[in-house]
């Protein structure tokens, strides 16, 4: 019984030590997430535009 109350402590302890469950800051990795996304779709953007069928002579 003993070494069961003493599992039981070790596990309370390492629940204790965890903490709440929620991240603290990392507000730095969200903004650097955006600007990847941002610039993929702004790098998506201009080579759609740089691709783009000019006017003048039809190719058909």
């Amino acid at each position: 019984m003993t070494s069961l109350l003493l599992v039981a402590q070790v596990t309370a302890d390492a629940a204790a030590r965890v903490g709440e469950g929620r991240i603290q800051g990392g507000w730095g990795y969200v903004a650097a997430s955006y600007a990847i996304a941002y610039g993929a779709m702004a790098a998506y953007a201009v080579s759609l535009w740089l691709r783009r069928p000019r006017g003048g002579k039809s190719e058909e």
